[in-house]
């Protein structure tokens, strides 16, 4: 599926209404930072998670004023992964054109938007993922083929503004780009034309969507510069 004007970037977000999006690449498979770091590192993903998740945890209180509670598992990976440490979360957004930005950001030829339908996901409903995960880590008990979404009781100021929540599987000893094919996941990919970025820039930053406000403080204002125009 391909979008060329800006109307057909406006009808793909109203007929995907309630979807996830993921800012991508027309040739990406969607994988995690874990999946990349375990891979370079010749480790398997779960040996390679079971051995920094208690390190960061260990060492997490002498560079943050704030911590997790131990038991927080959830809240514990969205802060390794809000720090850039590899973790099992793949960020989404509930915004279509806030994934849009994060496609076009950077791009100098054509990006892509991937919608995904969280009705096929796992069933997340009186699940406490943060025992769940914290013994799917530890032992790999709870291991599935379901892909599931959701965000730790306690976010942060940059999930909130971007509308974001994570995907994550429960079994690492599969790649997500396999998880997500399977067991009928409905998902779909929106590949946006080189031609359209300089109206999607001005679009965008009438609607606010720009790193100044997506990411707050000085480091996205200066991100800001990379993509902006006077």
């Amino acid at each position: 599926m391909y979008a060329s004007t800006i109307g057909e970037l406006e009808n793909f977000a109203q007929s995907h209404d309630g979807w996830l999006f993921r800012g991508s690449r027309p040739d990406w498979k969607l994988e995690t930072s874990l999946e990349r770091t375990s891979r370079r590192c010749g480790v398997a993903q779960d040996e390679y998670e079971r051995s920094i998740v208690p390190e960061f945890q260990r060492h997490a209180h002498t560079y943050l004023v704030r911590v997790p509670e131990i038991t927080d598992t959830l809240e514990w990976l969205a802060l390794m992964q809000h720090y850039g440490a590899p973790t099992r979360l793949l960020d989404f957004t509930y915004s279509f054109w806030i994934a849009l930005f994060f496609a076009f950001e950077e791009a100098e030829n054509d990006c892509a938007v991937v919608a995904l339908d969280p009705s096929s996901l796992g069933d997340k409903q009186g699940r406490d993922f943060n025992l769940i995960l914290r013994e799917n880590i530890e032992t790999g008990a709870h291991t599935n083929d379901f892909l599931y979404e959701d965000v730790p009781f306690f976010t942060n100021a940059r999930l909130a503004i971007q509308k974001g929540t994570f995907v994550f599987s429960l079994n690492l000893r599969r790649t997500f780009h396999e998880l997500l094919v399977q067991n009928q996941k409905i998902f779909t990919q929106l590949i946006v034309r080189t031609g359209l970025f300089p109206e999607i820039r001005r679009r965008l930053n009438d609607f606010n969507c720009n790193s100044r406000v997506l990411f707050p403080g000085i480091d996205g204002y200066a991100r800001y510069f990379g993509n902006h125009t006077f």
